[in-house]
């Protein structure tokens, strides 16, 4: 397997599933009176069951292009390319997540489940389990952070990618802030 050259195509897009993951993980959780994906939708509609459905489907959609799938062309091993480098990635994403490697292979696994069976397609499990999305927003962060650290300067001021955040953590909460503000609008128009 051949892993592409750091160009600013490939860190770009790598960036923005990134942003993608987080601001539909923001918005997703926003959508529930608690804020945090469980318990009663602001918005107790069709539309508003739907719109908050697909939030999450994209997020974890997103999520596996980054992590879940290996021969995916964006999954973080193909950003951290030699066998040591990714042993202290995968390190550092555990401590991130504060999971161990055998949690973090049943997350994989959730995800993926997820993913397969009920968003790709609708096989015969009568279950479906929604997935936490606490270890997706961790494994973002900790790899957006090391996408921005690693990556020579230069590529970050081009055009392309000088509008993307420093800090996705403090885009994530700029997006659970613009998800609030859209929910108390639309209470103003009931």
């Amino acid at each position: 397997m051949q892993a592409p050259q750091l160009e600013p195509r490939f860190v770009r897009r790598l960036s923005l599933l990134c942003c993608h993951c987080v601001r539909n993980i923001a918005y997703y959780r926003v959508g529930f009176v608690g804020e945090d994906g469980t318990g009663s939708l602001k918005q107790p509609s069709q539309f508003g069951a739907t719109v908050n459905g697909d939030l999450l489907d994209i997020a974890v959609l997103e999520w596996c292009k980054l992590f879940a799938d290996r021969n995916a062309r964006h999954h973080w091993k193909r950003f951290v390319r030699a066998d040591d480098d990714q042993k202290q990635f995968l390190s550092g994403l555990l401590a991130a997540t504060g999971i161990s490697l055998e949690d973090w292979k049943r997350y994989l696994d959730q995800m993926r489940v997820y993913r397969d069976k009920f968003v790709a397609h609708l096989d015969d499990q009568q279950v479906m389990n929604i997935p936490t999305l606490d270890g997706a927003l961790s494994s973002t962060f900790f790899l957006y952070e090391n996408v921005r650290a690693k990556s020579p300067d230069h590529i970050f001021r081009t055009p392309h990618l000088v509008h993307l955040p420093d800090d996705l953590e403090v885009y994530y909460e700029a997006c659970c802030d613009e998800g609030r503000a859209a929910y108390g609008a639309a209470r103003n128009f009931d």
